[in-house]
Order: structure tokens, then sequence, then C-alpha cells
């Protein structure tokens, strides 16, 4: 891939557009989907998730954390894409975060599902 970027772009700029999109994957991985998941496997463990995911609340955000907010997160860092990698990316990928961190507490605390 680099060697197509190289054609146009000079190495400085394809190996630094590189890094950049090597650290947006590493901060959705480490930031947004593994902490989701964590909730996400403890909930699990303690029989907190509904039987159909499409009727829990939770089990729908963190879909949408994974697929929607994000692939455009992902996508918009590693195509150039600013506005989808931020506002429709890593931006909702944080609402996404606090809704689950919301529910997550409410279900440990209560012991049910709302």
């Amino acid at each position: 891939m680099k060697e197509v970027c190289n054609s146009c772009h000079s190495s400085l700029h394809t190996n630094g557009f590189f890094t950049q999109a090597d650290k947006a994957v590493e901060l959705y991985n480490v930031g947004y989907y593994d902490p989701a998941k964590k909730m996400l496997d403890e909930l699990r463990e303690k029989n907190l998730l509904k039987d159909n995911p499409w009727t829990d609340e939770f089990q729908i955000v963190f879909y949408h954390l994974w697929h929607h907010e994000g692939r455009r997160a992902r996508q918009g860092a590693l195509m150039g894409a600013p506005d989808y990698a931020h506002w429709h990316g890593f931006f909702e990928l944080q609402l996404d975060m606090y809704k689950l961190e919301e529910i997550y507490e409410k279900r440990l605390e209560t012991g049910e599902i709302e």
C-alpha cells in the first residue's frame, strides 16, 4: 500500500499517515472496544443481558460502538476523512461509552435488566 502512496507523496508523508492511522486504530481498540467488551462480558457472566440482543439497549449500543461509530472512526482515519473520523466516529464513540457505562453500572447496582 505504501508503494502506491509513495508514487505521489514523499515517504515522510506516507509513513506519517500510516503512523497516524495505526494510532487511530489503537485508540479505538484500547480506549473504546476493549472496555466496552469487558463490560459486555461481565454482564453476560452475571446474566444481566437479554436473550434477544435487539431488545437490549446495552447490546444495541455495543453493536453501534463496534459496527457503526467504530467503523467510521477507523475508516475515516485510514481514508483521510477527518470529519468521519471525529464527528461520526470518535465523538459518537464517546457518547456510546457514556451510555454503556450508565447501563452497566445500573445493572450491576440493581442486579436487574431495565
